[in-house]
């Protein structure tokens, strides 16, 4: 189909005298008068003629005008159609693009739940969406559904509020977890119920056997009596989040691949173990984030955890004389032959004291953080006195918001000959 230059077409009408300047149809004669009332008699005949000229070149402007608009009404409709037809032909575009998209082809079922896998949120707990991975894969074709839901591992992670699994979610979240079979499950649940009547969530008895398959577990809100009494020996990861004084934790049966522990509550002080029932010597990672933790506590924890390699403890507080309540545990050395990082987030003074108790002969990375810039002094000689005891192969030192302790640096490096770092 030949095309039409419109350019070309307008071009004509563009060079036709209609559209040159106004002036050039002004007689300058008439200039020098317009500023004045007084019109000389000889020059009405003139002007008369200028009128008549003036209104003949308005209705032959309006003639054009009005011709112009009835052919924008029509280039107007030529454009609509136009869009119409882009849109039909852009729509057979992507259709046929999908049809010879590499996701058309064939592939085996092991292959493409592989691929599923990999387009999962990269979260440890997916939260259930129908526009996200994997419930939007089981909308796209039946070969893709029934991929989908033959591939355990896919729903394996999961995201549960209990006040939504006692209400609108329960069936979703129960069919989720089956379709996960006999893989080990990473949950998180979140207790976001109103326990003031005593009465326990009704989901809980169909969420407490899937609980048993977990290898990760975060619970976060306030303790459920007999959580974890059924056997959890997968269990190799569990995290609490408290935000209540009732913190309470306790797995009264086997965890015999219980590796990994987090222990958060933000509005409680820990002051002692009585609440908290692990089982410690199996660790090998331990995180401790609190509103405050006392050092005879952390100390106590150290000690219990023969084969813990990371531990991370928060808001330590290490002065013992404004806390009346560790007079009980004196600060006495506790040595841990296997930590290999310890980080520390100091809310008090006292951290030369909790240097004097410590002896760590495996230690390689050291991290301090001060949560209050240089409001305390750098423990130096307490430090000292810990490296050359513990003789450990310190290759890390972190120290966060102490310029105090920028002064002993270069003794550091000298000091401990594997040191690699010290920011």
């Amino acid at each position: 189909m030949a095309s039409l230059d419109l350019n070309d077409l307008l071009d004509e009408p563009l060079m036709s005298p209609i559209l040159e300047p106004l002036s050039e149809f002004t007689p300058t004669s008439f200039s020098y008068h317009r500023p004045t009332s007084h019109v000389p008699s000889d020059k009405v005949p003139t002007i008369h003629a200028v009128v008549t000229q003036r209104k003949s070149q308005l209705a032959a402007l309006d003639d054009h005008i009005g011709l112009l608009n009835h052919a924008l009404e029509k280039l107007q409709g030529i454009q609509a159609r136009l869009k119409e037809k882009r849109a039909i032909v852009q729509e057979s575009l992507a259709f046929h693009e999908a049809l010879a998209s590499p996701a058309r082809c064939w592939l085996p079922s092991e292959l493409l739940g592989e691929i599923f896998l990999r387009c999962l949120p990269q979260t440890n707990y997916v939260t259930p969406s129908p526009d996200e991975c994997p419930m939007v894969l089981t909308r796209v074709c039946r070969h893709w559904r029934a991929v989908a839901l033959s591939t355990p591992r896919l729903w394996a992670s999961l995201s549960i509020s209990l006040l939504r699994a006692d209400t609108t979610s329960g069936d979703e979240y129960k069919r989720w977890l089956e379709n996960a079979r006999s893989v080990p499950l990473s949950i998180r649940v979140v207790h976001d119920m109103d326990l003031s009547d005593g009465k326990e969530p009704l989901s809980l008895q169909w969420l407490r056997p899937f609980l048993s398959r977990c290898s990760d577990l975060w619970w976060h809100g306030p303790p459920v009596q007999g959580l974890l009494d059924n056997s959890v020996q997968s269990l190799s990861r569990f995290q609490v989040t408290f935000h209540k004084a009732n913190f309470l934790i306790s797995i009264p049966s086997p965890t015999p691949q219980l590796r990994s522990a987090v222990l958060q509550s933000l509005t409680y002080d820990l002051h002692s173990l009585r609440s908290i029932d692990l089982p410690w010597h199996q660790l090998l990672e331990l995180k401790i984030q609190f509103a405050l933790v006392s050092s005879a506590t952390f100390l106590q924890v150290i000690g219990l955890c023969t084969q813990v390699q990371r531990v991370s403890v928060s808001s330590i507080c290490a002065d013992a004389l404004s806390q009346t309540d560790l007079q009980p545990f004196t600060l006495i050395g506790t040595v841990n032959y296997s930590i290999h990082r310890l980080e520390v987030n100091v809310m008090r003074a006292g951290l030369g004291s909790l240097f004097e108790a410590l002896t760590l002969p495996a230690l390689e990375e050291l991290v301090i953080r001060f949560c209050s810039p240089d409001r305390y002094p750098w423990p130096h000689k307490q430090f000292s006195a810990f490296a050359t005891r513990s003789k450990c192969p310190l290759k890390w030192l972190t120290i966060h918001r102490n310029k105090s302790a920028e002064s002993h640096l270069t003794e550091y490096l000298k000091m401990l000959p594997g040191l690699k770092m010290v920011v």
